[in-house]
């Protein structure tokens, strides 16, 4: 069988280059001989050495895209926050393709909504063989603005297990990982860090390849933070969330990998999207400044209930996130 996954790739985004690879992943367990290309919008360029073709669609053009598209015999979309009602980005799919295709455990937004995108995106996903979505608030947003019933699935990415990494700084480890959506804190995520009475080493890294990011990690921590390196594979960038102490982010899956591995998570108010994550965990550790406090976070560096339950719900969440990525054709 050959598929075609088309998502957010080639960034070198943490979150969605290892929810890809949990993907394959899954979809080598239903297939072992599987072919599987990638097609992005990307860089023409990543950071590490892949296994897989990745090919740059946008250079394509609209025909040779559908196309090529057509030589496959299963088109994925997904994972990942791909569905935007205030733009269409599949546009190669409002012409009937001979070969069936699948949305995946995707995110939907609907900050901005524009009633011909939502006319298009309607008849795109109701005419999908399958269509799942990643949470509840998701299978809302989508009953809301298409009518559409769809099954939720959590990420792939909660399959991962990354390898506790030694970290040669002393006292509790605090990493941040903030984005641009998240610039209002960085002021208030500083004044917490300083307030802190606890023996600690503050860590940063980016989740993916951006100067913002950069900046806004380095506005948000004090002066002797250590900067931790972004030219590294995935499996080392994970690892460093995985060994933390306690993560501070306003990134979607910087917070679900320390989740996931009983790491407690400070997840700044950012996009919907931190929100529903959060909604479906029922965890209460969704912030904004005016309740960010230094005795908050030395009181999650210290809780280990709060580290053995959040185990507990990563094994559920895995137990999910394994189901099937291909349906039955």
């Amino acid at each position: 069988m050959r598929f075609a996954i088309i998502g957010y790739y080639g960034h070198n985004n943490l979150g969605d280059e290892l929810n890809l690879y949990e993907m394959m992943k899954l979809i080598r367990k239903q297939y072992p001989h599987a072919d599987i290309t990638i097609f992005s919008g990307g860089l023409p360029y990543l950071y590490y050495k892949v296994d897989y073709p990745l090919v740059l669609a946008d250079r394509l053009g609209l025909k040779n895209y559908r196309d090529t598209l057509n030589t496959y015999d299963l088109i994925i979309i997904g994972g990942g926050g791909l569905v935007f009602f205030g733009a269409n980005y599949f546009n190669f799919l409002m012409e009937d393709l001979k070969v069936p295709y699948i949305f995946s455990r995707v995110g939907m937004d609907d900050r901005m909504v524009n009633p011909t995108v939502v006319s298009e995106l309607k008849d795109i996903l109701n005419r999908a063989y399958h269509v799942s979505v990643r949470t509840t608030s998701d299978r809302m947003l989508a009953q809301k603005h298409l009518g559409l019933t769809c099954e939720v699935v959590p990420e792939a990415i909660w399959n991962y297990r990354a390898e506790k990494t030694p970290f040669v700084h002393g006292g509790k480890k605090i990493l941040v990982s903030i984005n641009t959506y998240a610039s209002k804190y960085t002021g208030a995520v500083k004044k917490t860090l300083l307030g802190l009475t606890i023996p600690h080493t503050i860590y940063t890294v980016s989740m993916q390849d951006s100067a913002n990011d950069f900046y806004f990690n380095i506005e948000a921590t004090p002066p002797k933070r250590v900067i931790l390196p972004e030219a590294v594979s995935l499996h080392t960038k994970a690892s460093f969330l995985a060994s933390s102490d306690l993560v501070i982010t306003s990134r979607l899956h910087a917070g679900l990998m320390a989740l996931s591995h009983g790491v407690p998570a400070i997840m700044l108010k950012s996009t919907p999207k931190v929100a529903f994550l959060l909604k479906d965990l029922e965890l209460d550790m969704l912030h904004n400044e005016g309740h960010l406090t230094s005795a908050t976070l030395e009181s999650l560096v210290h809780n280990q209930q709060l580290r053995n339950s959040l185990l507990e719900k990563s094994e559920q969440m895995r137990a999910l996130a394994d189901t099937p990525l291909i349906p039955k054709l």
